[in-house]
């Protein structure tokens, strides 16, 4: 029977070949900054939308779950929810229906055996009207840090951080580091507009990565 990872999706990489390359070097960046790291909780998100930040969360959750750690993969973005569709998962149940439950996260969220490693990916879950109040919640709030508290890495796929409030809900969480994804044809003003968002919430960032036809490339911040 055929890996059902080669059956979905080719925005996820070969774990096996070099596209996998790009992203262990991302999880070797942000596993040397850990004395910039706030907590065990990654929110990926970009200025605005089409600049590459699911398949960097995606790729980046399944890379990390190599290393033998238990990772969760969260689809926190739940206007343009895609996350379920790289792995060939149903959207609903998902983190909607888990805020409305008081049950454990395991409850809804899937495993993936054939990444080879600890990966569960938890999807968005129904479409809802008025998302950014529910970013925002107290119970938002308690299921993150019930996932920090049963993984090691908690990886959230976010919002674009200037179209909607959602991903500024996420990185105004404690124990919580944003990467932004910037496509390398994208100009800079939108990613200063970014960042001074994430300085008013005092947000940290622990870093920036530029998407580059398909290679990423981590930079300081």
């Amino acid at each position: 029977m055929p890996s059902l990872l080669r059956r979905r999706r080719s925005c996820l990489v070969d774990l096996h070949g070099p596209s996998a390359e790009p992203f262990r070097t991302l999880r070797l960046a942000l596993d040397i900054r850990r004395e910039r790291r706030t907590g065990n909780v990654v929110v990926v998100t970009s200025p605005n939308a089409g600049e590459g930040k699911t398949v960097v969360a995606t790729n980046y959750a399944l890379v990390a779950a190599q290393t033998s750690q238990s990772v969760l993969l969260i689809d926190g973005d739940l206007r343009r929810a895609a996350v379920h569709t790289r792995f060939g998962l149903e959207r609903s149940p998902g983190l909607v229906e888990l805020l409305a439950d008081s049950v454990d996260i395991r409850q809804y969220a899937h495993a993936v055996p054939e990444a080879g490693g600890s990966l569960d990916v938890l999807p968005a879950g129904q479409p809802i009207p008025g998302s950014g109040d529910i970013v925002s919640s107290r119970r938002m709030g308690e299921v993150i840090r019930q996932a920090s508290e049963n993984y090691d890495l908690v990886v959230i796929d976010s919002p674009p951080l200037l179209n909607t409030v959602d991903a500024a809900g996420f990185a105004a969480f404690p124990g919580v580091d944003v990467v932004i994804v910037v496509d390398q044809g994208s100009r800079r003003r939108p990613l200063v507009k970014a960042l001074r968002k994430l300085e008013l919430l005092e947000a940290n960032v622990a870093g920036i990565v530029v998407n580059r036809e398909g290679a990423l490339r981590p930079y300081e911040y």
